[in-house]
Protein backbone atom coordinates (compact mmCIF):
# COMPACT_ATOMS: atom_id res chain seq x y z
CA UNK A 1 0.00 0.00 0.00
CA UNK A 2 1.33 3.64 0.11
CA UNK A 3 2.99 5.50 2.76
CA UNK A 4 0.53 7.63 3.95
CA UNK A 5 2.12 11.68 3.16
CA UNK A 6 3.98 12.92 6.81
CA UNK A 7 2.83 16.14 8.19
CA UNK A 8 5.24 17.79 6.76
CA UNK A 9 4.49 16.47 3.13
CA UNK A 10 1.30 19.07 3.70
CA UNK A 11 3.37 21.61 3.02
CA UNK A 12 5.84 22.58 0.02
CA UNK A 13 9.56 23.60 0.90
CA UNK A 14 11.93 25.43 -1.22
CA UNK A 15 13.51 21.91 -2.11
CA UNK A 16 10.04 21.08 -3.21
CA UNK A 17 10.14 24.23 -5.52
CA UNK A 18 13.37 23.69 -6.98
CA UNK A 19 12.25 20.34 -7.76
CA UNK A 20 9.07 21.99 -9.39
CA UNK A 21 11.29 24.28 -11.33
CA UNK A 22 13.97 21.21 -12.95
CA UNK A 23 10.78 19.80 -13.74
CA UNK A 24 9.29 22.68 -16.12
CA UNK A 25 13.12 22.43 -17.64
CA UNK A 26 14.84 25.04 -15.64
CA UNK A 27 18.63 24.41 -14.95
CA UNK A 28 19.81 25.29 -11.60
CA UNK A 29 21.81 28.29 -13.10
CA UNK A 30 18.53 29.74 -14.68
CA UNK A 31 17.15 29.36 -11.25
CA UNK A 32 20.10 31.16 -9.72
CA UNK A 33 19.48 34.22 -12.18
CA UNK A 34 15.71 34.65 -11.62
CA UNK A 35 16.27 34.77 -7.64
CA UNK A 36 13.94 35.44 -5.65
CA UNK A 37 10.95 37.06 -7.78
CA UNK A 38 11.10 33.31 -9.55
CA UNK A 39 10.80 31.62 -6.22
CA UNK A 40 8.06 33.72 -5.04
CA UNK A 41 6.09 33.54 -8.11
CA UNK A 42 6.34 29.48 -8.45
CA UNK A 43 5.43 29.32 -4.42
CA UNK A 44 2.12 31.75 -4.85
CA UNK A 45 0.80 28.31 -7.06
CA UNK A 46 1.56 25.77 -4.79
CA UNK A 47 0.43 28.18 -1.61
CA UNK A 48 -3.41 26.32 -0.56
CA UNK A 49 -3.39 22.90 0.44
CA UNK A 50 -6.65 21.21 1.39
CA UNK A 51 -7.37 18.13 3.63
CA UNK A 52 -11.00 16.43 4.39
CA UNK A 53 -11.60 15.44 7.84
CA UNK A 54 -13.28 11.98 8.08
CA UNK A 55 -15.81 14.23 9.83
CA UNK A 56 -16.44 15.94 6.47
CA UNK A 57 -14.76 19.47 7.99
CA UNK A 58 -12.67 20.75 5.02
CA UNK A 59 -9.01 22.79 6.00
CA UNK A 60 -7.41 24.54 3.99
CA UNK A 61 -3.78 26.06 4.87
CA UNK A 62 -2.23 28.36 3.18
CA UNK A 63 0.91 29.94 2.97
CA UNK A 64 0.07 34.07 3.86
CA UNK A 65 3.94 35.07 2.83
CA UNK A 66 4.85 38.56 3.51
CA UNK A 67 3.96 40.03 0.23
CA UNK A 68 0.42 38.30 -0.76
CA UNK A 69 -2.51 38.24 2.01
CA UNK A 70 -3.41 35.16 0.56
CA UNK A 71 -5.84 34.50 3.60
CA UNK A 72 -7.72 37.51 3.19
CA UNK A 73 -7.70 36.81 -0.21
CA UNK A 74 -8.89 33.25 0.10
CA UNK A 75 -11.69 34.41 2.48
CA UNK A 76 -13.24 37.06 0.04
CA UNK A 77 -13.34 34.69 -3.02
CA UNK A 78 -15.38 32.01 -1.05
CA UNK A 79 -17.15 34.51 0.46
CA UNK A 80 -17.89 36.30 -2.92
CA UNK A 81 -18.71 32.71 -4.27
CA UNK A 82 -20.75 31.87 -1.79
CA UNK A 83 -23.15 35.00 -1.73
CA UNK A 84 -23.20 35.17 -5.63
CA UNK A 85 -24.43 31.40 -5.67
CA UNK A 86 -27.22 32.27 -2.98
CA UNK A 87 -28.16 35.62 -4.91
CA UNK A 88 -28.68 33.37 -7.99
CA UNK A 89 -30.47 30.38 -6.11
CA UNK A 90 -33.04 32.29 -3.76
CA UNK A 91 -32.55 36.18 -4.68
CA UNK A 92 -30.52 37.11 -1.13
CA UNK A 93 -27.75 36.08 0.88
CA UNK A 94 -27.30 36.51 4.43
CA UNK A 95 -24.51 36.64 6.30
CA UNK A 96 -23.39 36.80 10.50
CA UNK A 97 -20.40 38.53 10.76
CA UNK A 98 -18.30 39.75 13.97
CA UNK A 99 -16.33 42.67 14.52
CA UNK A 100 -12.99 44.13 13.69
CA UNK A 101 -10.64 42.03 11.84
CA UNK A 102 -13.63 39.42 10.38
CA UNK A 103 -15.00 42.55 9.15
CA UNK A 104 -12.56 45.41 7.80
CA UNK A 105 -11.50 43.30 4.61
CA UNK A 106 -15.00 42.92 3.46
CA UNK A 107 -14.36 46.45 2.41
CA UNK A 108 -12.32 44.59 -0.38
CA UNK A 109 -15.89 43.31 -2.07
CA UNK A 110 -17.44 46.76 -3.01
CA UNK A 111 -18.31 46.63 -6.59
CA UNK A 112 -18.04 42.74 -6.89
CA UNK A 113 -21.58 41.56 -5.12
CA UNK A 114 -24.89 42.92 -5.29
CA UNK A 115 -25.48 44.13 -1.66
CA UNK A 116 -28.65 45.51 -1.84
CA UNK A 117 -29.59 41.73 -1.39
CA UNK A 118 -27.04 41.01 1.21
CA UNK A 119 -28.50 41.18 4.59
CA UNK A 120 -25.71 41.17 7.28
CA UNK A 121 -26.41 39.71 11.19
CA UNK A 122 -24.17 39.91 14.03
CA UNK A 123 -22.23 37.06 15.35
CA UNK A 124 -21.97 38.50 18.76
CA UNK A 125 -22.69 42.19 20.00
CA UNK A 126 -22.69 43.77 22.99
CA UNK A 127 -26.09 45.38 24.06
CA UNK A 128 -25.00 47.11 28.01
CA UNK A 129 -23.67 50.28 28.91
CA UNK A 130 -21.21 52.13 27.02
CA UNK A 131 -19.61 49.36 24.80
CA UNK A 132 -23.32 48.57 23.36
CA UNK A 133 -23.42 48.34 19.60
CA UNK A 134 -19.81 47.67 19.84
CA UNK A 135 -19.55 45.75 16.58
CA UNK A 136 -21.79 47.51 14.95
CA UNK A 137 -19.84 51.11 15.10
CA UNK A 138 -16.57 49.08 14.22
CA UNK A 139 -18.08 47.99 11.06
CA UNK A 140 -20.15 51.28 10.34
CA UNK A 141 -16.99 52.75 7.60
CA UNK A 142 -17.26 49.48 5.76
CA UNK A 143 -20.95 48.96 5.57
CA UNK A 144 -21.37 52.21 4.17
CA UNK A 145 -18.48 51.81 1.36
CA UNK A 146 -20.21 48.59 0.44
CA UNK A 147 -23.49 50.43 -0.06
CA UNK A 148 -25.69 47.85 2.23
CA UNK A 149 -29.13 49.31 2.83
CA UNK A 150 -30.04 50.02 6.25
CA UNK A 151 -32.92 47.98 6.03
CA UNK A 152 -30.09 44.87 5.24
CA UNK A 153 -27.99 45.72 8.43
CA UNK A 154 -29.99 43.77 11.19
CA UNK A 155 -28.55 45.44 14.26
CA UNK A 156 -28.79 43.92 18.08
CA UNK A 157 -31.36 45.86 20.31
CA UNK A 158 -29.21 47.50 23.26
CA UNK A 159 -31.15 45.95 26.12
CA UNK A 160 -30.32 43.78 28.95
CA UNK A 161 -28.64 41.13 27.11
CA UNK A 162 -31.02 38.42 28.31
CA UNK A 163 -33.86 40.37 26.63
CA UNK A 164 -31.53 41.38 23.46
CA UNK A 165 -31.29 37.81 22.72
CA UNK A 166 -34.66 37.07 22.70
CA UNK A 167 -35.52 40.09 20.72
CA UNK A 168 -32.67 39.64 18.11
CA UNK A 169 -34.05 35.50 17.89
CA UNK A 170 -37.14 36.68 17.33
CA UNK A 171 -36.07 38.91 14.42
CA UNK A 172 -33.57 36.41 12.76
CA UNK A 173 -36.73 33.76 13.09
CA UNK A 174 -39.08 36.27 11.37
CA UNK A 175 -36.77 36.92 7.89
CA UNK A 176 -38.64 35.28 5.02
CA UNK A 177 -37.32 32.18 3.52
CA UNK A 178 -35.29 33.40 0.94
CA UNK A 179 -33.37 35.68 3.37
CA UNK A 180 -32.89 32.84 6.06
CA UNK A 181 -34.18 29.57 5.28
CA UNK A 182 -34.94 27.15 7.85
CA UNK A 183 -32.75 23.86 8.96
CA UNK A 184 -34.31 20.58 7.88
CA UNK A 185 -32.69 18.86 10.82
CA UNK A 186 -32.81 20.85 13.83
CA UNK A 187 -35.45 23.34 12.94
CA UNK A 188 -33.28 26.17 13.65
CA UNK A 189 -32.92 29.25 11.28
CA UNK A 190 -30.47 28.28 8.57
CA UNK A 191 -27.68 31.75 7.66
CA UNK A 192 -26.34 31.26 4.19
CA UNK A 193 -22.72 31.87 6.28
CA UNK A 194 -21.21 31.96 9.32
CA UNK A 195 -17.93 34.54 9.10
CA UNK A 196 -16.19 33.55 12.47
CA UNK A 197 -12.38 34.42 13.72
CA UNK A 198 -11.12 32.16 16.29
CA UNK A 199 -8.82 33.01 19.27
CA UNK A 200 -6.51 30.72 20.68
CA UNK A 201 -8.10 29.48 23.76
CA UNK A 202 -10.68 28.14 21.43
CA UNK A 203 -13.57 30.69 21.08
CA UNK A 204 -14.90 31.87 18.55
CA UNK A 205 -17.81 34.88 18.35
CA UNK A 206 -18.85 35.08 22.45
CA UNK A 207 -18.53 31.34 22.65
CA UNK A 208 -16.02 30.90 25.86
CA UNK A 209 -14.37 27.65 26.75
CA UNK A 210 -17.18 26.31 29.40
CA UNK A 211 -19.28 29.09 29.63
CA UNK A 212 -23.10 28.87 30.09
CA UNK A 213 -23.78 29.77 26.66
CA UNK A 214 -21.45 26.66 25.49
CA UNK A 215 -22.58 24.11 27.71
CA UNK A 216 -26.30 24.23 26.40
CA UNK A 217 -24.53 22.74 23.13
CA UNK A 218 -25.07 20.24 21.73
CA UNK A 219 -29.04 20.40 20.94
CA UNK A 220 -30.11 23.46 21.81
CA UNK A 221 -32.79 24.96 20.53
CA UNK A 222 -31.81 29.17 21.20
CA UNK A 223 -30.45 30.78 18.22
CA UNK A 224 -29.07 33.55 20.79
CA UNK A 225 -28.00 33.86 24.00
CA UNK A 226 -26.69 35.89 26.51
CA UNK A 227 -23.28 35.86 26.57
CA UNK A 228 -21.77 35.25 29.91
CA UNK A 229 -20.19 38.21 31.51
CA UNK A 230 -20.15 40.46 28.70
CA UNK A 231 -22.81 42.41 29.00
CA UNK A 232 -24.39 41.34 25.02
CA UNK A 233 -25.05 37.85 23.21
CA UNK A 234 -24.05 35.22 20.92
CA UNK A 235 -25.00 33.16 18.20
CA UNK A 236 -25.29 29.63 19.60
CA UNK A 237 -22.77 26.58 18.50
CA UNK A 238 -26.35 25.07 17.60
CA UNK A 239 -27.37 27.66 15.33
CA UNK A 240 -23.54 27.83 13.71
CA UNK A 241 -23.90 24.50 12.67
CA UNK A 242 -27.66 24.87 11.27
CA UNK A 243 -25.81 27.36 8.79
CA UNK A 244 -25.46 26.48 5.18
CA UNK A 245 -21.61 27.20 5.60
CA UNK A 246 -18.87 28.16 8.09
CA UNK A 247 -15.42 29.79 7.22
CA UNK A 248 -13.48 29.79 10.62
CA UNK A 249 -10.29 31.89 10.26
CA UNK A 250 -7.29 30.85 12.61
CA UNK A 251 -3.98 31.81 11.05
CA UNK A 252 -1.47 32.77 13.93
CA UNK A 253 0.97 30.34 15.31
CA UNK A 254 -0.40 30.72 18.96
CA UNK A 255 -3.27 28.95 17.70
CA UNK A 256 -1.41 25.86 16.21
CA UNK A 257 -2.30 24.29 19.30
CA UNK A 258 -5.99 25.05 19.82
CA UNK A 259 -5.95 24.19 15.94
CA UNK A 260 -4.76 20.27 16.77
CA UNK A 261 -7.30 19.86 19.30
CA UNK A 262 -9.96 21.12 17.81
CA UNK A 263 -9.45 19.23 14.34
CA UNK A 264 -7.27 15.92 15.76
CA UNK A 265 -8.87 15.22 18.99
CA UNK A 266 -11.94 12.52 18.54
CA UNK A 267 -13.95 14.47 20.76
CA UNK A 268 -13.61 17.58 19.64
CA UNK A 269 -17.27 18.07 18.60
CA UNK A 270 -18.41 17.13 22.26
CA UNK A 271 -15.48 19.01 23.83
CA UNK A 272 -17.00 22.31 25.43
CA UNK A 273 -13.33 23.65 26.48
CA UNK A 274 -12.45 24.44 23.11
CA UNK A 275 -16.03 25.34 21.05
CA UNK A 276 -14.59 26.27 17.72
CA UNK A 277 -14.34 22.67 17.42
CA UNK A 278 -17.90 21.74 18.50
CA UNK A 279 -19.02 23.68 15.39
CA UNK A 280 -19.02 20.47 12.98
CA UNK A 281 -21.04 19.23 9.77
CA UNK A 282 -23.66 17.61 12.04
CA UNK A 283 -26.84 19.79 10.51
CA UNK A 284 -25.39 19.77 7.29
CA UNK A 285 -23.11 23.01 7.27
CA UNK A 286 -20.10 23.27 4.89
CA UNK A 287 -17.49 23.76 7.63
CA UNK A 288 -14.19 24.94 6.41
CA UNK A 289 -11.31 25.80 8.70
CA UNK A 290 -8.75 28.70 6.97
CA UNK A 291 -5.11 28.20 8.51
CA UNK A 292 -1.55 29.10 8.03
CA UNK A 293 1.49 26.96 7.60
CA UNK A 294 2.05 28.45 11.40
CA UNK A 295 -0.87 27.95 12.74
CA UNK A 296 -1.11 24.23 11.07
CA UNK A 297 2.73 23.52 12.28
CA UNK A 298 1.18 20.83 15.10
CA UNK A 299 -1.31 18.84 12.86
CA UNK A 300 -0.40 15.32 12.76
CA UNK A 301 -0.42 13.62 9.33
CA UNK A 302 -3.73 13.99 7.57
Amino acid sequence: PPKPPTHSSLFPNIHSIMGMGMGMGMGVGSIAIRGRLLLLLIWATVAHTLVVLPDGRRVHIINNNVLLDNVGDFILTRVEELANNAIAEKGAFSMSIGSGTTVKPLSALAGRLDFSKVHLFFGNERTEGEAAGKCFGSGQEVFASLGIPDSNLHRVPELPAEEAAEAYEAIIRGMPPSVVGVNDNNGLPSLDLCLLGSGADGHCASLYPNSAQVVESPGGRAVYLAAEGKGGITITIDAINAARNVLLSAGKASQSDMARKCLAWSNAAANRALPSGMISTSEGAVVEWILTEESAADLPAM
